[in-house]
């Protein structure tokens, strides 16, 4: 009578239960016991008596890690309060912490509760692996939060949120130079067990790990981890989502950094002909770029003062250096700016000298690339959807303006920019603007020309420097816009040089050139341009654009003698 009353209760029609869950997926991990318990961070068992125990889910045989951290240890704020009022109060801290290890097939989720995070082995959780699922299982249209972050070491990070959800490219994201590495957002049509007998719209969130609601009974668990593996098996990312899947950061655990920094440290011992190393300026020194005229360079026991640190300095100094040893002599290493030429001036901080190096390796099947200290992996599609505006930008700015060849005479450029102000051009080099805005000062062109164009010229042994000078076009031409203190010291400089010019005292820029000589010779091309090189380009371009002002990327022709640049002229 009593099963029956149950029964009548509880009709085979209800709905099952879920429960908000966090999940992380494990690599390199067998699904033996022994395996099992070789993923979990020794540490908690040998510190914090944790408990490890063999279990079962329904018939899956699993691993549970479990226990207190801190036991018996008082909160570090409860010695001010004994300070402040002679009382010490009897309290502890005790978080709780527990994992589970569940293999499903030949793979092996961990679901962790508290900070049951802890206790896994940090090596073996998969990069983005709850990233690439809420890109394949989300509604486009249905975003709650976006973090994202610059592809530097500039430390911005943003976390836009929409309370009700809206379509990803309403978030202020930038289709290249950003890299999305948290997503919120409303499942889709789906057959895990929350999709299952309900209307209920389901929230999930990705990043390494998963936070999404599964299914409260061992059976339903167990379908739904098959479900995940399934929907990150046979599905691509949504079409709306493919811009912000190109590119992923790799996180300090995981071991293809080991390997790249090995790569890396192989062709450190190299030459620099290969065109997969240089130097490019960090983020945190392009405000203080224009006023250095020497750098200080540190690497091991040798420093080194340069005008213009290049990678050949760089071989050089770790050319001593035994193999295995050379990226780590750069990572204690520094590079420092001066305002001036004896070095006793500085104007940057002592920057770790491999955070100017810029690499690209390919590895296996993927492209890698070194920037500011960290390594990004970036899609095909990625590199060829850049590469293809980089070529129209190009291909574009045929119509910029008629400069002078650079010469073998012309050794800096210093010495261009004057050569090119006996052909019609305003010299502005070197002439620093300084604001309360921009303290340090901003360099806001290299050349003017009759008509206003604001032209940025850099000679380049290749194209990762390349980076600095359309960040720099970008800074001066905001910084004219919108700066009234800029604006009026800038025509006030162009008066004191030429009391004729045209430049009008309400001056706003309309078109921005960035004039470019590779001291190979080569025409710049998306072939020749370091991707973050590119990644700048598309940056400025874009911000540009976006305030009506025109853009350009012109080449200066190189010649062998005076005599050619003359017939080049006429």
């Amino acid at each position: 009578m009593t099963l029956g009353t149950t029964a009548a209760r509880h009709p085979a029609t209800t709905k099952p239960k879920t429960r908000r869950s966090t999940v992380y997926l494990l690599r390199d991990t067998g699904t033996s016991p022994a395996d099992l318990r070789a993923a979990l961070n020794a540490r908690y068992q040998r510190d914090h008596a944790f408990v490890v125990e063999d279990v079962r889910i329904g018939v899956t045989p699993a691993l549970l890690c479990h226990g207190v951290i801190g036991r018996h240890r008082p909160p570090d704020w409860t010695s001010a309060v004994s300070i402040l009022t002679g009382r010490q109060p009897p309290v502890e801290n005790r978080t709780s912490a527990c994992a589970l290890l569940l293999p499903v097939a030949d793979e092996v989720f961990a679901l962790t509760f508290g900070m049951g995070h802890l206790v896994l082995d940090q090596s073996r959780i998969s990069p983005g692996f709850g990233f690439d699922f809420v890109l394949r299982a989300a509604q486009p249209d249905a975003i709650r939060q976006v973090t994202h972050s610059l592809m530097d070491a500039r430390g911005r990070t943003d976390r836009s949120s929409a309370a009700q959800g809206q379509h990803i490219r309403a978030f202020a994201i930038e289709e290249y130079g950003e890299v999305v590495s948290r997503l919120v957002g409303t499942l889709g049509s789906t057959e895990l067990t929350i999709g299952q007998h309900s209307r209920r719209t389901a929230q999930v969130a990705g990043t390494d790990a998963l936070k999404i609601h599964l299914g409260a009974q061992p059976e339903h668990l167990l379908q739904d981890l098959a479900q995940i593996q399934a929907v990150l098996a046979r599905q691509s990312p949504a079409p709306d989502f493919e811009a912000i899947a190109r590119v992923r950061p790799l996180k300090s655990g995981d071991p293809r950094r080991g390997v790249l920094d090995a790569h890396l440290d192989e062709l450190l011992g190299t030459s620099a002909d290969a065109g997969t190393l240089a130097l490019a300026v960090p983020a945190a020194c392009l405000d203080q770029e224009d006023a250095a005229l020497s750098y200080l360079v540190k690497i091991g026991p040798v420093r080194r003062l340069v005008a213009s640190p290049a990678i050949d300095d760089i071989l050089e100094m770790v050319g001593d250096i035994p193999s295995g040893r050379r990226l780590e002599a750069l990572t204690t290493g520094y590079i420092q700016m001066h305002r001036d030429e004896e070095g006793t001036d500085p104007v940057s901080a002592q920057v770790k000298a491999h955070k100017w190096l810029t690499a690209e390796i390919s590895l296996a099947a993927s492209r890698y690339f070194h920037h500011e200290g960290r390594w990004f992996e970036v899609g095909d599609r990625y590199l060829e959807g850049m590469r293809s505006e980089v070529d129209a930008l190009l291909a574009t700015s045929s119509g910029g303006p008629r400069l002078p060849a650079w010469t073998p005479e012309l050794e800096s450029e210093g010495d261009y920019n004057l050569h090119a102000a006996e052909h019609g051009y305003l010299c502005l080099d070197r002439r620093l603007i300084k604001t309360a805005q921009h303290p340090h000062g901003f360099e806001a062109a290299d050349l003017l020309a009759e008509d206003g164009t604001l032209i940025h010229v850099k000679r380049a042994a290749s194209s990762a420097p390349l980076s600095h000078l359309f960040a720099q076009g970008r800074v001066s031409a905001d910084a004219l816009r919108f700066d009234a203190e800029a604006r009026a010291e800038f025509i006030k400089r162009v008066r004191q040089q030429h009391p004729e010019h045209p430049a009008a005292e309400g001056f706003s820029p309309t078109k921005v050139v960035f004039a470019i000589s590779l001291k190979s010779g080569k025409t710049l091309t998306s072939g020749n341009l370091f991707t973050f090189a590119q990644v700048s380009l598309l940056q400025a371009a874009r911000a540009l654009r976006a305030q009506g002002v025109e853009v350009a990327v012109v080449g200066i022709p190189s010649v062998s003698s005076t005599r050619t640049a003359t017939e080049l002229q006429t």
